[in-house]
């Protein structure tokens, strides 16, 4: 019995199977994402997540203040975090359990900023009774290639019927 993912993914057919743990392999690369920080984006993740930190959200106040060495606000840490996050999710479809992230912060991503996020398979643990797991390392740059966030996320896939750990 497969599991089927019911939502369209990045160059994937809406209704592929999610895959098994079985299926992959320590380097195998995952989905690509690569977004532009905007005050919009900003905002409204601001919003969501109740954090109305004006390094966030007042470009007239971060004018003023510089914080991190810019005049501009600057995106969430936990934005950065969510978007390395969709790196797994986006590969592997919604229905990939993810069971923890374990993120670094190293540099701001200030408005105007191009970040892409790459993640690859790092580790598989296969340690039986349902608590088997990959480790993705997803390293998120901007545009100068320095490394804006890095983060480690274990993701539960099933396994093959029958695999034995």
């Amino acid at each position: 019995m497969t599991q089927a993912n019911t939502s369209a993914r990045a160059g994937q057919d809406a209704m592929q199977p999610l895959p098994y743990l079985d299926d992959l392999k320590t380097g195998d690369s995952l989905v690509t994402i690569a977004y532009e920080v905007t005050q919009e984006m900003v905002d409204a993740y601001g919003v969501a997540s109740l954090d109305m930190n004006p390094v966030h959200m007042d470009p007239s106040w971060c004018e003023r203040a510089r914080v991190f060495g810019t005049p501009k606000p600057v995106q969430h840490g936990m934005m950065s975090m969510s978007y390395m996050a969709s790196v797994v999710l986006r590969t592997y479809g919604p229905l990939a359990e993810i069971v923890s992230i374990d993120s670094k912060f190293t540099k701001p991503g200030p408005i105007g900023a191009k970040i892409t996020c790459k993640g690859k398979v790092r580790d598989i643990h296969v340690l039986g009774n349902g608590r088997d797991y990959a480790l993705v390392y997803v390293e998120a740059t901007d545009q100068d290639g320095d490394i804006v966030g890095l983060s480690d996320v274990q993701v539960r896939l099933p396994r093959k019927p029958g695999a034995r750990p």
